[in-house]
Order: structure tokens, then C-alpha cells, then sequence
């Protein structure tokens, strides 16, 4: 893939839905099985089901916008789950339905246990500060820490403040070691002299130095890799743990154990 792709928000589709989904719901594919990881929007109505088989790999599924009904338990705006490979669950569009962002790798996953779970973490469970780092303008939330028995997925978010930063800023200029994706939810990301909104994605491929600041509105998104980050390095020979920085502010999640 490029090295940085930037995605908007496409057409809903009828029949375009995630590999292994199945059911009445319209999709938009952002990132597909030709790069290396993997999204799609899912748009489901609102007492719809769709059914989902997992497959060879582990799959992450955010709640976007609206809710969800999952095995009996409801997952409202800012949750997330987990179908581990081979896992079977149903999904169910709750009161207004539901849009969800569905990320995966593109890689089998490798991993010494067999899967099959489904782990659920409603909003309200999501371990959270508005003082990530000491900082009371950035706010985070752990979904998946790459770090459960059974599963290798990696989700949190970031909120910034509004910011009044020129175009063309290059402070904060990083990498990080692993592919990931970021997905505006709400708020601006200003990439160069651009202004992105929500419904936007960006692809980065690993070690590819690159810089963003928030918009007038502020900015939230959530950013996705397919297995345990290592180093964020910085031009000046920085090094920073990112797994070490996380832990340091935030515990693990703790999921909810659903049969499917």
C-alpha cells in the first residue's frame, strides 16, 4: 500500500458487506483485502441482523454511531468487540440502528490458542482519562491492548482540544513500528494544509515518519493496528514505548464474555 492513504467516506453499498458477513446491511470499504489491513463501515438498521463468522482472523468491530444488541447485552456509541478467528456471533441494530467501523489484518492470525471468543466492552467499561499522560487536553480510551490470552488486536482513542495551528505544522513529527489505521469519529484532523472531518481514514504504513494536528473542532478518532505496538520514534532519536506509556495511564479492559 501507499505509505500514507487517505480515505473519505464512500457510498454505502448493498452486498459489499466484511468478508464473512452475512445479512441485510449496506457496507462502504475504505480498505480492502489488497492492503494490509483492513475496514469497512457497516450501516445496520435498526432491528436488523447480520451474522458473523470470523474465519482465520481475529476481527474488531467499534461502535461508530448508534447501538448495538450482541448476546443480549447492549453496545451503545463508543463501544467495541472482538470476534476472535472462528468465533460465530449475531449482531442486531439497536433503537436508530447503528453504523460500525469493522477492522481486521489481512494476515491469518498467529497466535497458540485456538479462539473462538466474542468479548464485549460496552462504552461505560471502557478504561478511560481526560488526562492522558498528565495532560489535561488529551484524553484516551483503551479497547483492545493486543494483550488478551487469546487475541492479538490492538484499538484506543485520542481526544485533542481545538487547535489554531497553521497549516503546513510539522511539530510532532513520529513512526511507529506496526501498520495502523486512524479513523476521525468526530471533530478535524489536519494533515498539511488539509482539513479531513469525521468519516475519515488514514492507512500509515509502518516506519513512515508523519505529523497531524486537531481542527477547530477538535479531534477524535480511534487508531487500529493488528498486533502489540512497540517504539513511537522521533526524528531527534527518540524512542518511546507505546504498550509502556498506555499501561502507565490506563488498565487493562475488561471484557464481557459472549457465547455468540
Amino acid at each position: 500500500m501507499p505509505r500514507i492513504s487517505v480515505k473519505t467516506a464512500g457510498p454505502l453499498r448493498a452486498g459489499e458487506l466484511p468478508e464473512g458477513f452475512s445479512g441485510e446491511a449496506a457496507s462502504a470499504v475504505y480498505f480492502k483485502a489488497s492492503d494490509q489491513l483492513q475496514l469497512h463501515s457497516v450501516d445496520l438498521e435498526a432491528g436488523r441482523t447480520i451474522q458473523v463468522e470470523a474465519g482465520a482472523i481475529d476481527r474488531l468491530i467499534y461502535v461508530w454511531q448508534g447501538s448495538m444488541e450482541v448476546g443480549g447485552c447492549r453496545l451503545a456509541m463508543g463501544s467495541s468487540m472482538i470476534a476472535e478467528r472462528s468465533a460465530r456471533v449475531q449482531l442486531t441494530g439497536g433503537k436508530g440502528g447503528a453504523v460500525l467501523l469493522v477492522f481486521a489484518s489481512n494476515i491469518p492470525t498467529q497466535h497458540p490458542h485456538p479462539g473462538g471468543n466474542v468479548h464485549l466492552l460496552p462504552a461505560e467499561r471502557a478504561p478511560r482519562t481526560d488526562s492522558l499522560g498528565g495532560s489535561l487536553e488529551l484524553g484516551g480510551v483503551m479497547h483492545a491492548d493486543a494483550d488478551c490470552p487469546t487475541c492479538t488486536l490492538w484499538l484506543h482513542e485520542n481526544h485533542f482540544p481545538s487547535r489554531n495551528t497553521p497549516p503546513g505544522d510539522k511539530a510532532g513529527i513520529h513512526s511507529h513500528s506496526e501498520d495502523e489505521i486512524i479513523f476521525v469519529t468526530r471533530g478535524e484532523i489536519r494533515l498539511g494544509q488539509r482539513l479531513y472531518g469525521p468519516g475519515t481514514a488514514l492507512a500509515v504504513a509502518a516506519d513512515t515518519l508523519y505529523s497531524f494536528t486537531a481542527g477547530p473542532h477538535g479531534l477524535h478518532f480511534v487508531n487500529f493496528r493488528a498486533k502489540m505496538p512497540g517504539d513511537i520514534y522521533f526524528p531527534d532519536g527518540r524512542l518511546v514505548s507505546e504498550t509502556q506509556y498506555w499501561r502507565e495511564h490506563l488498565p487493562r479492559p475488561n471484557y464481557l464474555r459472549c457465547a455468540g
